[in-house]
């Protein structure tokens, strides 16, 4: 039986309604947050889903005239002051509820993250290039699962380049670098970044100097190397919990103490690389913490960590404790996990939650070096993917 209104009392102390519904569950709105939120024509364009009334016109101190129940208690009708009427399904203020937790299809960042270490070697979710470009569904599911794991891998792509922009364009578009929307990361000479090298890279994320550093990245293997060349993989989120509880002080730290991160290069030529000329830099702490106190970021890159350290100088070696206590969890072989993808193969994984790095490799025969490509998605393109495939099926946007 669907929900409806059974009562509806004032609190003029607190000027907000108690709605009893026919589950018993007591809803509270604010009369004028109500006002605000009218959904009439003259308040609320239902094509754009745009509020349309001017915050002007609002009176924060607003009481309505009246209220009733109406259409069998299916919605609630108010008058206000200005001889003005507004309706509210019940449905929709069942959904728009305040709650200190809210529901999770708000925010798909508040699906349960699972935290892993070595065991995920043998669970890493898995999914067929094709199926993705071709199912709504299977790219909703691949999207989760990085959400849930901070990583997957897409298997049977194609050899070709730039076959992750394709991907991107799926979702909604690649993030525009200094490196382009796609960076070929093949061994190149002269160079200003270790990518480019036959050397092992430390475990790292990518761009943390950048003031919104990368969300989902895609690495595309065109042609692995027959010796060496393996990634690996740490969830950062689940050493930091464990930082958390064994020494909370160091987990306070690395969450307080900004770090500044740079980056910059004068490319000798564009041929592999796009970026042009750049110096960028940021300061973050190594553990961002959203505003709820959740782990929100992972910003973590030695090579591209400053070498001025702007904070007092008696808590340098303090610092330096927690630092080098997260980085030993980090490569704890409990924690890490090895990956050597195959040509058309790709690893996506969340940049702001995995670190990740490279064994070094040997060059093979002339015209047959390792070749990767790797390329961004935002989050914000990826959830906003996420939440126009549920309201296609059926979900009602709020």
């Amino acid at each position: 039986m669907a929900t409806v209104l059974s009562s509806i009392e004032r609190n003029e102390a607190n000027r907000m309604y108690h709605i009893t519904l026919s589950d018993k569950s007591v809803l509270r709105f604010p009369y004028v947050w109500l006002r605000d939120n009218c959904r009439c024509a003259d308040c609320f364009d239902p094509s754009s889903r745009y509020r349309t009334c001017r915050v002007i016109k609002l009176d924060a101190d607003i009481i309505p005239v009246s209220e009733e129940i109406a259409n069998d208690g299916k919605t609630l009708q108010i008058k206000w002051p200005e001889l003005h009427t507004s309706c509210y399904p019940v449905s929709w203020l069942v959904q728009m509820r305040f709650s200190e937790s809210a529901p999770e299809w708000i925010d798909p960042f508040r699906y349960p993250k699972h935290l892993w270490g070595a065991e995920m070697k043998d669970m890493i979710p898995t999914f067929q290039f094709d199926d993705i470009m071709n199912s709504d569904q299977t790219l909703y599911d691949w999207l989760q699962a990085v959400v849930t794991y901070g990583l997957s891998v897409i298997k049977k792509a194609p050899t070709e380049c730039n076959t992750i922009d394709k991907l991107g364009n799926r979702v909604f578009f690649l993030k525009q670098t200094h490196y382009g929307k796609v960076s070929q990361v093949i061994y190149q000479a002269d160079n200003t970044n270790l990518g480019f090298t036959t050397r092992s890279l430390v475990l790292h994320v990518d761009l943390p100097y950048l003031e919104h550093s990368p969300g989902i990245e895609l690495l595309h293997c065109v042609q692995q190397s027959a010796i060496g060349g393996d990634n690996q993989f740490t969830d950062v989120f689940n050493c930091a919990e464990k930082l958390k509880q064994s020494n909370p002080e160091y987990y306070k730290i690395l969450t307080t103490t900004l770090v500044d991160f740079r980056d910059w290069g004068v490319p000798k030529e564009k041929v592999a690389h796009n970026y042009d000329d750049h110096h960028l830099k940021y300061r973050k702490p190594i553990l961002e913490l959203s505003s709820d106190g959740r782990l929100k970021t992972i910003n973590y890159s030695d090579a591209l960590r400053a070498p001025y350290f702007r904070i007092p100088v008696d808590e340098v070696h303090g610092w330096y404790k927690a630092y080098t206590a997260l980085n030993a969890l980090m490569y704890s072989p409990e924690n890490m996990i090895q990956v050597k993808l195959d040509s058309g193969e790709i690893a996506c994984f969340d940049n702001q939650r995995l670190v990740h790095g490279r064994m070094a490799y040997k060059m093979s025969e002339v015209g047959k070096s390792r070749h990767m490509e790797s390329g961004y998605i935002d989050w914000d393109q990826a959830t906003s993917r996420m939440r126009v495939i549920r309201e296609r099926q059926g979900e009602d946007p709020i």
